[in-house]
């Protein structure tokens, strides 16, 4: 794993889910960074077995540049095993695949976070709530 591989892809989210969850994150909301919120997209995703491709570069937003990959390295080390376990070891040449396929995990991820919990009248025990896992069952 060569975190500099990483360093240099940005990362993106569809612009509509942009503008619906930015305004949970933060001090005293329901989820504390927007990379975190992703994650946790990337994850309910990848338990849901959902992907939703990125969209045109007309329909997504820049949240953070890869650079985030130096200070949270073991995020390198589970984005890679979800592409091992999804592609084969060949994803692992291409750094931008295997982040690609994370985005796309993790749009779907976002989707549902904003449709199902963070648009209802207490966001963070709906968070709490639907995140149990007997709620998000695999499809």
């Amino acid at each position: 794993m060569t975190l500099a591989r990483y360093s240099a892809i940005d990362l993106y989210m569809q612009t509509e889910t942009h503008r619906v969850i930015r305004n949970f994150f933060g001090p005293g909301k329901p989820l504390g960074r927007l990379i975190d919120g992703w994650w946790l997209g990337l994850c309910i995703g990848v338990r849901k077995g959902q992907r939703l491709p990125l969209p045109s570069v007309d329909q997504r937003t820049k949240f953070i540049d890869g650079s985030i990959f130096n200070s949270d390295p073991w995020r390198v080390t589970h984005l890679e095993l979800l592409a091992l376990s999804k592609e084969g070891d060949g994803v692992l040449k291409d750094p931008r695949r295997v982040v690609a396929l994370a985005t796309e995990y993790a749009n779907f991820g976002l989707e549902y976070l904003g449709n199902e919990c963070l648009l209802q009248a207490e966001p963070r025990l709906s968070v709490l709530n639907r995140l149990d896992l007997t709620t998000i069952a695999a499809d």
